[in-house]
């Protein structure tokens, strides 16, 4: 007990600032949830509308978060990662009030800038303050993140299930608590920023930078940030639809992920500062595909898929906070610029390619959206033919005379109590 205490004092700054990502990606981590309980409750009506709302999030945020990070190595500006905390909370928290489509996508965008404002001036006030040790300075930094993502599916599954749709406004409580505590340490974290500043300028900077490599890891992380977006978006739907879940035990999956990538994060740094970064990012690439391949293999079990998951998760999150060292490492003259792109654009990037995995995800299962799914069967209500619908929507049940669940290797006839308690995503049925 002793020795964490200590360890935590050493670190003081690095966790401090790893409350505040805590706080932004909680933010951040919630959008897959908050829009998988709304698909769930008629809000939304396809994959296609759900994918276009996390790109909201992360279509400006992949455009200005470059540009935060080169205003951030020209002058210290802490009171960004106030700023941007502010804004991330403020766009997301009051969805869960809002029908129109159109009015969410500006709310989710103002989230995403928010998140873009915080993450490249935060990433290099990290690396300012965590001297010698920048694999595991960087990756208390991510820890905070990651739990961040992690928290976030649990809050809104929890919120939401007392409190209905309105609940998500409890996603933002960190963030408020956070700015406070930001707003008081501004002064140390510019003093921390310009002295950073001036032992560049003072010193022979005989480090020199490697473009050439920056990109090659750009690729890499572009490609990470796909497959990460496509799990985080899309796994609750596929587990509603694969293995009849409900929107809240499909979020548990969310939290897994994000638990296991909080795990992978921190091992990740202290193998890096240990073994070298090249090494640790190349291996967990490549323990990643088999995982991957056997994810995609499992049809039948939901157990067995959430088994399978946490490799994979292990696998995909052990390069980001290796990924953000090697970055800042290839630009070492331009930290807050590096940082911008790896720890922001490098996420937000997946979010430009989740409008494409929504449309195929949507071609594929033949998914009509609410409006249109009613008309038809209404239509065929009024034709008198006779219906069999296999579905994972609760709405189709409201049209349905008989309704029958398959479960455990059984089927069984619902009772109206039954069929009603689903429709309201009862998780108790």
């Amino acid at each position: 007990m002793f020795g964490l205490m200590k360890f935590v004092s050493k670190y003081k700054e690095n966790f401090l600032l790893a409350s505040g990502h805590f706080a932004t990606d909680i933010c951040q981590g919630s959008v897959s949830a908050a829009l998988a309980v709304m698909f769930a409750h008629n809000v939304l009506s396809s994959n296609i509308e759900v994918s276009y709302l996390v790109l909201a999030s992360c279509l400006v945020s992949s455009i200005i978060q470059p540009i935060i990070g080169w205003l951030s190595d020209r002058k210290p500006r802490p009171y960004l990662m106030a700023l941007g905390m502010f804004v991330a909370a403020f766009g997301l928290m009051f969805i869960g009030f809002i029908k129109d489509f159109y009015l969410l996508f500006v709310l989710i965008t103002c989230s995403g800038i928010g998140v873009a404002i915080f993450h490249p001036q935060a990433g290099k006030m990290s690396n300012c303050v965590s001297a010698q040790k920048k694999g595991l300075g960087m990756s208390i930094f991510s820890l905070g993140g990651n739990f961040g993502f992690a928290a976030g599916p649990a809050v809104i599954s929890l919120s939401t299930l007392l409190f209905g749709l309105p609940g998500i406004i409890a996603v933002g409580i960190p963030a408020l608590i956070m700015i406070i505590v930001y707003a008081i340490r501004n002064k140390t974290y510019k003093e921390y920023a310009e002295r950073e500043l001036a032992e560049q300028k003072t010193k022979e900077y005989k480090e020199k930078e490697y473009i050439g490599g920056f990109i090659i890891l750009m690729l890499a992380v572009f490609a990470r940030a796909t497959i990460l977006i496509g799990l985080t978006t899309f796994i609750p739907l596929y587990f509603m639809s694969q293995f009849n879940l409900s929107a809240q035990e499909a979020n548990f999956n969310l939290t897994i992920i994000a638990l296991c990538a909080a795990i992978a994060s921190i091992a990740g740094g202290i193998l890096a500062d240990k073994y070298g970064f090249k090494f640790i990012f190349a291996l967990s690439s490549t323990i990643l595909i088999p995982f991957m391949a056997l994810f995609c293999s499992i049809e039948q079990s939901a157990v067995w898929a959430t088994i399978v998951l946490i490799p994979t998760s292990l696998a995909l999150y052990g390069t980001l906070s290796v990924s953000m060292v090697l970055g800042q490492k290839f630009l070492c003259r331009h930290v807050g610029f590096a940082s911008g792109i790896t720890i922001g654009l490098g996420i937000s990037f997946g979010g430009l390619t989740s409008p494409l995995l929504g449309s195929i995800g949507d071609t594929l299962t033949s998914a009509l959206d609410y409006d249109t799914e009613q008309r038809v069967l209404a239509n065929l209500t009024r034709r008198g033919v006779t219906c069999i619908a296999a579905t994972h929507r609760p709405s189709v049940l409201s049209q349905c005379s008989r309704v029958y669940r398959v479960r455990d290797g059984g089927v069984e006839m619902l009772s109206q109590e039954e069929i009603q308690g689903i429709i309201h995503m009862d998780p108790g049925l």
